[in-house]
């Protein structure tokens, strides 16, 4: 059900359906298997197919290209919606460019320039079908339906609630969902449907790292510090949540606690 197939993003992206399966092969790609063993690709995949793709017609070698798709890789976001990202050709390097941040991927003498955002309004035309298939079907689980709204998220992030809500109609303790939709929520200013989502995250899965910070985030913005300080302690793993308790505790004056979890983020992101 995940992500498209090899002839959707040969179709998609005007390369051979070969050099697809090569790069998926080589281990730059993790796609999606079927249970026929067919690969379904994610969007951030096709970012990086389409990365290939100009690569590979700027004549770069191989061994270049590979390490290039490998650098991109570990620059995407995960699950966040990449359309406000360009990755482009500056003075002979690869680069991705969000806000005003740019970071290089691997040199390479070529010049090309693409906005993510436009490979992602050809993208949803293909998450939207299989939605509208998803709707006729009888045959698919929550699981289904959250990876379905994973996919809408990064290229049409208006139709993911839709989605998420219905994994947690057939599994109300779907958490992932729960924090996906919380965070959606949350960022369109509805907190207090962002905040219930959280705590349902957190009841079905206590340990849930990610939506214990997010509470944390939600919870401070709206000004509620000494709860938003509550939820980030229960994600003592996540460097992010120790620096913002520092930051917390710093400004309502328990600077010991603050310089504890301050050495706790330095030792969690460089523990050597």
């Amino acid at each position: 059900m995940k992500g498209y197939s090899t002839s959707d993003v040969a179709e998609l992206l005007g390369i051979d359906q070969e050099t697809i399966r090569d790069i998926a092969r080589s281990g730059i790609l993790d796609p999606e298997r079927t249970v026929r063993n067919h690969y379904r690709f994610s969007f951030q995949d096709i970012v990086i197919l389409r990365t290939a793709k100009e690569l590979i017609d700027a004549g770069v070698r191989k061994a270049r290209i590979n390490k290039s798709l490998i650098q991109l890789k570990q620059r995407l976001p995960a699950e966040r919606s990449l359309s406000s990202m360009r990755i482009t050709g500056d003075g002979g390097a690869v680069v991705i460019q969000q806000n005003e941040q740019m970071y290089n991927a691997e040199s390479g003498q070529i010049h090309f320039n693409f906005a993510i955002a436009d490979l992602a309004g050809t993208v949803a035309l293909l998450a939207k079908e299989a939605a509208v298939q998803a709707e006729s079907s009888e045959h698919l689980t929550s699981d289904d339906w959250f990876d379905l709204g994973v996919d809408l998220e990064a290229v049409s992030p208006e139709d993911a609630p839709a989605a998420y809500l219905r994994a947690l109609e057939l599994d109300p303790s779907h958490s992932d969902a729960h924090v996906n939709i919380g965070r959606l929520m949350q960022e369109s200013g509805e907190y207090e449907t962002a905040e219930a989502h959280y705590h349902y995250a957190l009841e079905a899965e206590p340990d849930n790292v990610l939506a214990a910070f997010n509470l944390g985030t939600l919870l401070e913005d709206i000004g509620r510090i000494e709860d938003a300080i509550s939820a980030y302690q229960r994600a003592p793993a996540f460097a992010d949540a120790h620096y913002n308790l520092s930051r917390l505790y710093e400004l309502v004056g328990e600077h010991s606690e603050a310089l504890k979890h301050l050495k706790a983020y330095r030792n969690l992101i460089d523990p050597a």
